[in-house]
């Protein structure tokens, strides 16, 4: 139930026709994100390269019916901490699947099955999925992730950052977390919540910066379709994207 309340609210508001931002609570706000996914609805891609992303798969981002956060080593490995979906009826029954589907497998991650919807990742059983929406990724320099964990943070400039997802919660860095086996050193026992709600702008921006990590080389990328598991993890990686551009279709 509790993971199926995130895509009822954006169902209820697409349904009246509005397209929809969402965001998860443990999500800070350095900027207004309104300015900048207003402009990707009417301009050309920023990120990825058009070469690349037509190799992973993604469509431009004014094309896009579904905009997502991705991680930084690799451009359609998507999180549903962060997305806009613009309202047309398809973005309507879309969803109503997902929901459908999520609501008969109560064991499955919803950001497993997000991804499952956008045609990323392996399938858990034999059901058919519905034809994947148009989708592109939210450039991780500018919506990011926290480096918590292998394959995130970004490499741009502080004042570039819009939102910043600092995985609150289930999957916090609060002592005896089981997730810690799993997460990098870098802001393990710190509170980041009292810092970025609490703390001056001076402490903000060094958490934060805490997370910037040398500029990916999309030679590098992964391939979040190349996957042998459901786990969040990206396990395979391509040295050239263009081998594989053939299966973007």
């Amino acid at each position: 139930q509790g993971t199926l309340q995130k895509y009822e609210v954006v169902l209820t508001y697409l349904s009246l026709g509005k397209s929809v931002f969402w965001f998860d609570f443990d999500s800070f706000w350095l900027q207004n994100p309104e300015p900048y996914l207003a402009s990707l609805e009417v301009s050309e891609r920023t990120f990825p390269p058009d070469d690349i992303a037509k190799a992973f798969g993604l469509s431009p981002a004014a094309d896009a019916d579904i905009l997502a956060a991705v991680d930084a080593d690799s451009p359609n490995q998507v999180m549903n901490a962060f997305f806009w979906i613009r309202y047309s009826l398809s973005s309507v029954q879309w969803l109503v699947a997902l929901m459908n589907w999520m609501y008969r497998r109560p064991h499955a991650h919803d950001q497993v099955a997000f991804g499952l919807f956008l045609g990323v990742g392996p399938l858990v059983d034999q059901e058919p999925l519905p034809r994947p929406p148009k989708w592109a990724p939210l450039d991780p320099n500018v919506f990011a992730n926290a480096a918590r964990f292998a394959g995130l943070g970004y490499w741009g400039q502080y004042e570039d950052l819009i939102l910043f997802h600092f995985f609150d919660g289930w999957n916090s860095n609060q002592p005896g977390d089981f997730v810690e086996a799993f997460a990098t050193p870098v802001y393990q026992g710190i509170d980041m919540f009292e810092t970025l709600y609490f703390g001056n702008e001076s402490a903000r921006r060094s958490l934060v910066e805490l997370s910037r990590i040398d500029p990916v080389d999309p030679n590098s990328y992964k391939d979040a379709r190349h996957a042998d598991s459901l786990g969040q993890g990206v396990v395979t990686s391509r040295s050239d994207p263009i081998l594989f551009a053939a299966n973007s279709e």
